[in-house]
């Protein structure tokens, strides 16, 4: 429920109101009375001058007049910007966090101010886990949420603005606190794509975009740097969007760009292409490839690293560490054996969206579309397999499920970036057989023996969701866009 919260400032007149619309929700105030150095105005606080809200509520200020010394302008402001001018003042706002307001108030003879600080809560959804489904022709992608605790949303942003998403939901971003979904279908007829943009904390609608026809056909992925730099990989190659004016323009030398998860760092974007074997680098407002990092083979996944590094795999079994500022190769590891052909690019017809690498830390792991899993540690340069979810029946499921014809991995394992367990998305089969499906969460305990040089592992499956995938595009961590904003300032 919304709530709206009175705070009564009083000015020489001292008496104190708050109300709120729940009954959860009160707050005992205590006034104290200040006078200002200077004759003529004197303040009162409410308690202790701190304040706490949630991200959905609104807290009214209310500044009274003294009839005796008549206040004559107010200024309010939030960390030191001015706010408002008016004797009320309702605060809200769209991100959590710590805020400080400040009211002055001044008449012919002096001025006086009082301060208070505003906690608000972070949002439900700032923290966890997002799968985004991408769902079929016919009916609507969907967005799962899972909490640190592990407690799963199916379908979280119907629960909020109560419809659905476009169809076919492609990848999704999170920027500035906002989560951008791209799609291949929206309100308008064709393959004109849309665009949804949802706060980040609350999952609340604040865009919902649909393509004309002609600006961008078949989006596939997404990366944001501003509201005026979201870049997307569709159809043609890459294409820069501007929010503020809706024009789309051409990067010039992206042409041929892979279906495949593009990666931020330092304020650049960093693709790989379909039949090159190189990387390139788009910088923050441009609209042509500055550069392009080259490899041994043709690259299958790119992720920012933990320590703002480049994490790139290729064809040739080679998992490199490059500088997103200088583009050296800093080091590389060339696997081999299942490891190395893991991160081999699948057949057009069945390749995967999502990188063929994912890390914690310099701990990646690796599956392709497989239900087998393994690990390379960099530091360590040790490689071993982690598990066979489908030869050691790992997965709750019954024989059936292992044994359809078309049972798979759908997309690529996933690591959590804090608490280091491994997602993996399977599927029974196609068609009808899409909803028998299972969310599986690993922990793998690695022990590394440097004198005979083996590394042993320990599985355990943590937790398992059943039914709640359509065609999961990716598995997305919110740590890991924290960790993009951090090394994007």
């Amino acid at each position: 429920m919304k709530k709206l919260n009175y705070f009564v400032l009083l000015f020489g007149v001292f008496a104190g109101l708050l109300s709120s619309c729940s009954d959860d929700n009160i707050y005992n105030t205590y006034i104290t009375e200040q006078i200002s150095p200077s004759a003529g105005l004197s303040i009162t606080t409410m308690g202790d001058g701190n304040f706490t809200m949630e991200l959905t509520d609104s807290l009214v200020f209310r500044a009274a007049l003294n009839a005796n010394s008549p206040a004559t302008a107010f200024k309010w402001a939030i960390n030191e910007t001015e706010v408002s001018t008016d004797s009320i003042y309702v605060f809200k706002t769209d991100r959590s966090g710590k805020y400080q307001l400040a009211l002055t108030v001044s008449n012919a003879d002096t001025a006086f101010t009082q301060k208070a600080d505003i906690i608000v809560r972070e949002g439900k959804y700032k923290h966890g886990t997002f799968i985004l489904n991408e769902g079929l022709m016919g009916t609507h992608g969907s967005l799962i949420y899972i909490s640190p605790e592990g407690e799963i949303t199916p379908n979280a942003y119907r629960a909020v603005n109560k419809k659905t998403l476009f169809t076919l939901t492609e990848d999704m971003f999170i920027h500035d606190n906002k989560i951008y979904i791209v799609s291949q279908k929206s309100d308008n007829p064709g393959n004109t794509g849309g665009l949804t943009i949802l706060n980040a904390e609350t999952l609340k609608e604040e865009l919902r975009y649909s393509f004309p026809d002609g600006q961008i056909n078949q989006p596939t992925h997404i990366s944001v740097l501003s509201k005026d730099d979201i870049y997307m990989r569709n159809a043609k190659g890459i294409s820069v969007f501007r929010l503020s004016d809706s024009t789309m323009t051409f990067v010039e030398g992206s042409e041929g760009a892979h279906w495949n998860t593009m990666a931020v760092a330092h304020n650049k974007v960093f693709s790989t292409y379909k039949q090159d074997a190189a990387v390139m680098v788009i910088k923050k407002g441009a609209t042509k490839v500055s550069h392009k990092i080259r490899f041994k083979g043709l690259v299958s996944g790119i992720i920012l690293s933990s320590d703002g590094k480049l994490w790139v795999s290729d064809e040739t079994g080679t998992i490199s560490k490059v500088d997103p500022d200088t583009y050296e190769i800093i080091d590389a590891h060339t696997l081999s054996g299942r490891a190395a052909q893991l991160l081999k690019r699948n057949p057009a017809s069945s390749q995967a969206a999502a990188p063929h690498i994912t890390a914690k830390g310099d701990t990646i792991y690796m599956s392709a579309t497989k239900t087998e899993i393994w690990c390379h540690i960099f530091g360590i340069n040790q490689t071993a397999q982690a598990m066979d979810a489908k030869k050691f029946h790992y997965i709750p499921d019954s024989e059936d499920y292992y044994n359809s014809p078309n049972f798979q991995a759908y997309n690529t394992c996933a690591v959590d970036p804090v608490t280091g367990e491994v997602y993996l998305n399977t599927l029974m089969g196609w068609g009808g057989y899409r909803h028998r499906n299972h969310i599986s969460v690993f922990n793998f305990k690695w022990d590394y023996d440097p004198d005979w040089g083996s590394l042993d592992v320990m599985t355990r499956l943590s937790r398992d969701y059943s039914g709640y995938l359509d065609y999961p595009s990716n598995v997305y961590f919110t740590h890991n866009f924290f960790n993009i904003a951090k090394f994007n300032n």
